[in-house]
């Protein structure tokens, strides 16, 4: 607005009109309702970069004061309150333009204080556009962070008045908003072209926003296990905060690591990524997503055989949730639970907290997207204690999913992963170990498969309980971490090995010929330090219980109560 250029310039408004005619003049500047705007985002950043660097950052720091016109003091660099202090309407910036005292407090999970703050900022109409736009954003990630549906109503709003436009962090804010709902909900392709959009527009807007928006995104294609975009995306964002005068929420980039690095299966990296979240301080830290990052860190532990300590990160993250802060809102906290309790307390036990605690989760489409053995997870559990209902309410949601999004592997494997546990279908099984993008599925195909391969006899090696010396556990943490050194197709053809296909058979399934495939086992063996078949069964017996979490003879499924029948 001319009276924001007045000020900073300290000069009246009439006296800047010369100039600014020339300007409309030639092109550059345009009137816009209230205020003025470069004509093209190509003529800004022409600008822009014809400004010595500190020059411009302390013209940015200046545009980003107070906005009441009070003059900083000579040499005063403006500062984030930590914490921030909730009775203060104004946007402050941390030095540089980091990030705004409402963005600040939303990002800390204390998103009630944060609500009131920016709906007090918009009842101002002397505002000017970047603080608006930093207010609304801010007001629809507090709503989301709460799981109000007001995030998404004004998201909409947002959209339908005034569209997308370059440098409107809030309409790119609503375009990610709507993008998560459409995805959670299974509306996969609305939820990626909305993230498409927001991260395509997001060039000019602050780091800190733009994060949002790529994490986001990066978020949804490691869930299609696109590994390689979405860790480009975490890279970027991450640049970007990089490049900032102080560093600020390095937490954020890694908690989007450390899913990923789950979700393929590389364990190490998963933990290491986790920590880094959960130990972060002051600037570093991002409290909405220190429950998500312990999530990580039990499941990893989880998956290698460590039940205590994977007990332990859960009861830290519940502990997390219970507190006054929000946090990320995320279906890996009761599905979390869910397998701790099944490897602790055994499938009846995980029935038990499935029908009063997460009621919802069989049903929850979110579950089968982000973790796509979810499904046949589910259904192992159900046949094991002879729960048919579960088993029905769980193939028809993967099922009508899989419908619903005909164009995503990922989804599909899932649907014929959880159908094959019900019919005995080995040819599935096979394929899904043939086929998955993702390492738990295959795993837990293997176990299964194995199962049905083996004679009652040779069947009880495959069977699996809670470790019994902390010898057992760093046996199999080791095992595991030599696994999860193994490239795709090398885990792949380990795993069909280890059900006793030979590699004639195991290339028509993996479509290479049988002399790729035995210099593939080469590799596996040299990796593993192992020289047999048998051993590599073995192996692969450790390391696919540890995805399955427990396991239960025929003797424990006769007491159970299983009748038998495993039709839904």
């Amino acid at each position: 607005m001319l009276e924001d250029v007045s000020r900073m310039l300290d000069r009246s408004s009439a006296s800047l009109l010369p100039p600014l005619d020339e300007a409309m003049a030639s092109g550059f500047v345009v009137a816009a309702e209230h205020q003025l705007a470069f004509r093209s985002d190509f003529l800004l950043r022409g600008v822009m970069a014809s400004i010595p660097a500190p020059v411009r950052g302390a013209l940015r720091r200046e545009a980003m004061g107070h906005p009441d016109g009070d003059k900083p003091a000579p040499g005063r660099r403006f500062r984030m309150v930590d914490p921030p202090a909730e009775n203060n309407p104004w946007t402050v910036r941390e030095a540089g333009g980091a990030y705004s005292n409402v963005h600040g407090l939303m990002m800390n999970g204390r998103t009630a204080a944060g609500i009131g703050i920016a709906e007090r900022i918009l009842a101002d109409p002397n505002i000017t556009a970047p603080v608006r736009f930093d207010a609304e954003a801010s007001l629809i990630l507090g709503h989301f962070l709460l799981g109000d549906e007001e995030a998404e109503k004004r998201s909409e709003r947002i959209l339908g008045e005034r569209g997308v436009g370059q440098g409107d962090i809030a309409a790119l804010m609503a375009l990610t908003t709507l993008s998560n709902a459409r995805w959670r909900v299974g509306e996969l392709a609305d939820g990626l072209s909305l993230g498409n959009t927001a991260v395509r527009y997001c060039g000019t807007v602050d780091p800190v926003w733009r994060l949002h928006f790529q994490l986001a995104l990066a978020g949804k294609l490691a869930n299609l296990r696109e590994f390689d975009k979405a860790d480009s995306l975490i890279n970027d964002a991450e640049a970007g905060l990089h490049g900032l005068p102080t560093r600020v929420w390095a937490a954020a980039p890694a908690a989007m690591r450390a899913r990923l690095a789950l979700q393929a299966g590389r364990f190490r990296d998963a933990r290491r990524q986790a920590e880094l979240v959960t130990s972060a301080v002051e600037r570093d830290a991002v409290p909405v997503l220190r429950p998500l990052a312990f999530t990580v860190l039990s499941t990893a532990a989880l998956y290698t055989g460590d039940l205590p300590t994977a007990a332990d990160y859960l009861k830290r993250a519940q502990s997390e949730l219970a507190g006054d802060r929000a946090a990320f809102h995320s279906v890996q906290y009761a599905w979390t639970d869910v397998r701790v309790t099944a490897k602790g307390e055994g499938p009846r036990a995980a029935i038990e907290v499935l029908s009063d605690k997460y009621s919802h989760l069989p049903t929850e489409r979110s579950l089968y997207i982000e973790d796509p053995g979810a499904a046949a997870f589910l259904v192992r559990l159900a046949l094991d204690v002879g729960d048919i209902s579960l088993t029905r309410s769980v193939l028809e949601t993967v099922d009508r999913l899989a419908r619903d999004n005909p164009g995503v592997p990922v989804i599909a494997l899932s649907a014929v992963h959880a159908n094959a546990l019900v019919s005995g279908d080995q040819a599935a099984l096979a394929r899904i170990i043939a086929q998955s993008p993702d390492p738990i599925s295959v795993a837990l195909a293997t176990g299964e498969l194995a199962k049905l391969h083996s004679a009652k006899t040779s069947a009880k090696r495959w069977q699996t309980s809670p470790p019994a010396s902390s010898d057992d556990v760093d046996t199999r943490q080791r095992d595991a971490t030599c696994w999860s050194t193994l490239s795709d197709m090398e885990r792949r053809i380990a795993y069909l090995v280890s059900v006793g296909l030979t590699n004639r058979q195991i290339a028509k399934k993996v479509y290479l010929s049988a002399h790729t495939v035995n210099y593939h086992l080469r590799k596996v063996f040299r990796k593993l330090g192992i020289k047999t078949r048998t051993e590599l069964a073995r192996g692969a017996a450790i390391y696919s219980s540890g995805a399955a979490v427990y396991s239960m003879g025929d003797q424990e499924r006769q007491e159970a109560g299983t009748t038998g029948d495993n039709s839904p």
